[in-house]
């Protein structure tokens, strides 16, 4: 009788055993290829929806726009605009360049 049981509680160990592995493999995520890449979905970041490029171009236009504005209009009017340009700056952006995810 014990025997039987000792047999009995090592096939149980066995097959729980070999349970635990096919679902621990299951479990496991695919490995990626090393050179695959993901596709272009959304990032999380907004600055990173646009190239570099675009992201450069922002920044220059706007940071020339409030110099043009700071060097020609009285300090109270600047002050307005500078907030307008930056209030309307992503509506702007969007506008031209067009939306991106």
């Amino acid at each position: 009788m014990t025997k039987q049981r000792a047999r009995q509680r090592t096939e149980r160990q066995a097959r729980a055993d070999r349970d635990r592995a096919a679902r621990a493999q299951r479990q496991r995520p695919a490995a990626r290829r090393p050179g695959a890449r993901r596709g272009r979905g959304r990032t999380g970041r907004v600055g990173l929806r646009r190239t570099r490029n675009q992201r450069i171009g922002i920044s220059v236009l706007t940071a020339l726009g409030i110099v043009v504005i700071w060097l020609l209009a009285p300090t109270p009017l600047a002050v307005a605009l500078s907030a307008l340009l930056l209030l309307a700056l992503p509506a702007f952006v969007v506008l031209t360049l067009g939306r991106r995810y």
